[in-house]
């Protein structure tokens, strides 16, 4: 608006101090955002209302819903991309070990990147299988805490950043100019700008850097990983217990009702492999179908096993009456011989 660069709060007092016509700054202001994507004008919008009533300036309701009504639509527009299996594994493979441990666990946990950027070192159980993650509701867009699980594979990631994360935060605090503590207790310690960079080389490298033509924003972003979770899991387990996992917030009262926390891990171990992007799911389908026809084997073995024991046991029991009964034979016998005189 002043065509100047200066600090944000002088910049705000000036114009908070001087005589405006607020209706006609906020329809400039919307003209000049318009042709962003819907959601992002609609933040924008929310964060210039709060920052208006904020300062006394309050504008009738009715203005701002004929504003927000003008936006195109309200879905967002970017026409994105879930990736395969494959293509996400050439992606990760690109990454530090930080950001393969984070884009695993959120490409087979369901959860958003602002949510894993807060989990603390205590909020995941390494020990249970899978692997439990508390997401508290501190964390969540909702504000109610939920639980979900990570792979195998995300969790041999997140060992092996476990192993240098104390001499990433030495090395990232050296770095800094603005005085990085060395203590941090978050699982991931850097911020969502780090994290996207992170993703952004490595799908460069991977070979995947497509923009949206209308949005320019690329089309395989990390917030697609949600959508790779959910078509993933969708048809492999129930699509209630997939979406509470991924904190949609009609579910999870329902769902925290009806199943306990091992019912959902139970759940979540059936649907694991569909997840998992350094091993081929059709060779996890080939390892199943083999162990599933040994099992036949064994089970048939067991069954004839078993089959021949009750006929054995049929045959001693036949076998011990016919003794008993030749036994009780010679008993009278020697009774009868006993009686009859004897010889001289």
């Amino acid at each position: 608006m002043y065509g100047e660069v200066d600090e944000w709060e002088g910049l705000a007092d000036r114009y908070l101090g001087e005589e405006r016509d607020y209706e006609a700054d906020v329809k400039k202001f919307f003209v000049a955002i318009k042709d962003r994507p819907p959601k992002t004008v609609g933040l924008m919008l929310s964060a210039l209302r709060s920052f208006l009533e904020e300062n006394d300036v309050e504008l009738h309701p009715k203005f701002w819903r004929k504003v927000r009504n003008k936006k195109r639509g309200n879905r967002a527009q970017t026409l994105d991309r879930i990736p395969s299996n494959t293509e996400l594994r050439r992606i990760v493979s690109h990454m530090p070990i930080q950001g393969k441990a984070l884009y695993l666990s959120l490409a087979s946990s369901g959860m958003r990147i602002g949510e894993a950027l807060q989990l603390g070192l205590d909020d995941l159980d390494l020990d249970s299988d899978p692997v439990k993650i508390e997401i508290r509701g501190v964390y969540t867009k909702s504000g109610n805490p939920r639980i979900t699980f990570i792979s195998g594979e995300a969790k041999e990631a997140i060992e092996e950043w476990l192993k240098t994360r104390n001499q990433y935060l030495v090395s990232a605090s050296s770095r800094s100019r603005y005085d990085k503590p060395v203590e941090d207790r978050r699982l991931f310690p850097f911020k969502d700008n780090t994290a996207r960079l992170i993703w952004i080389n490595a799908l460069g490298k991977a070979d995947f850097k497509k923009r949206d033509p209308g949005t320019k924003r690329y089309t395989i972003h990390p917030h697609v990983l949600r959508k790779f979770f959910r078509t993933k899991m969708g048809p492999v387990i129930p699509v209630d217990i997939v979406e509470a996992l991924m904190g949609h917030e009609g579910y999870l009262t329902e769902i925290y009702k009806r199943y306990s926390d091992e019912d959902l891990a139970k759940f979540y171990k059936q649907g694991e492999s569909s997840l998992l992007i350094f091993t081929e799911t059709g060779e996890i389908s080939k390892i199943k179908q083999e162990i599933d026809e040994r099992n036949k084997q064994l089970q048939t073995l067991v069954n004839g096993l078993t089959a021949e024991n009750v006929t054995l046991k049929a045959r001693i029991e036949i076998i011990q009456r016919q003794i008993l009964e030749a036994n009780e034979r010679i008993e009278k016998l020697e009774k009868l011989l006993s009686k009859a005189p004897k010889l001289t």
